[in-house]
């Protein structure tokens, strides 16, 4: 079977929770065996988890959890209808799924992730993410899902990722609102919409050294400004 639906997983948007769900809809029998393939980076490589080959699958862990278990598994190739995942690319068939989030909010939660595995640039919040590019959203989308490594201006990147965005999804979710996402792909998919599963591991596993409510209205104008593109994106597809 082709690829019917692509799931495309932006860092800190919610994503896991959909792969779990969908891996224990498949495991529950209410998708064919094999349906869903999830394409993820570990040990800086690229894998792939298919919960039909994992007898092992345990609903109520993190899906990171099977990804660690298994990604050494000999794989069987072989089709799936639903992809999804960090290595979705605009090359796949179907119909394609993305969820953006307010670009502050997914700052803060990706550098308490970081926080977690020592990957912080710096401890400091604001210096942390002053040592990087900024727009992670257009710069995400731009590189890992249109698969484009041109050195054009951030404004030209996020011309093509707006319009990406319009031609090539179905739609555009706010990850904020995921519960109604779901509701909806559920009812596409024909899979009972719950239980609502979380893999999220966001303020249980690791610790929230940063608080969106305790950022000052200055440091919230300076991110505004240097992440100038994906407040820009994230509006024309969210609000």
């Amino acid at each position: 079977s082709h690829v019917q639906y692509c799931f495309h997983h932006i860092p800190k948007t919610a994503g896991s929770s959909l792969q779990l769900r969908l891996a224990h809809r498949e495991h529950m029998g209410q998708l064919p065996k094999g349906t869903t393939l999830i394409v993820y980076p570990l040990h800086d490589k690229m894998q792939f988890y298919r919960v039909s080959e994992d007898p092992e699958f345990d609903a109520s862990k993190p899906i990171k959890e099977a990804f660690l278990r298994t990604y050494s598994n000999p794989k069987s190739s072989g089709n799936a209808s639903i992809v999804c995942g960090h290595y979705t690319t605009i090359q796949q068939e179907g119909k394609h799924y993305t969820w953006l989030r307010q670009p502050l909010k997914r700052d803060v939660s990706h550098f308490n992730y970081d926080c977690k595995f020592g990957h912080e640039l710096s401890k400091d919040f604001a210096a942390h993410l002053s040592m990087m590019n900024g727009n992670f959203l257009v710069l995400w989308l731009y590189e890992k899902y249109c698969k484009l490594s041109d050195t054009a201006d951030i404004g030209k990147k996020y011309g093509v990722v707006s319009k990406t965005l319009r031609d090539r999804f179905t739609r555009v979710y706010d990850s904020d609102n995921f519960e109604n996402s779901w509701t909806e792909i559920a009812n596409e998919l024909k899979v009972e919409s719950e239980p609502r599963l979380n893999s999220n591991e966001g303020g249980k596993a690791y610790q929230n050294l940063t608080n969106y409510s305790e950022l000052s209205e200055e440091f919230k104008t300076w991110h505004r400004m240097y992440n100038h593109y994906d407040y820009l994106l994230y509006e024309e597809f969210c609000t």
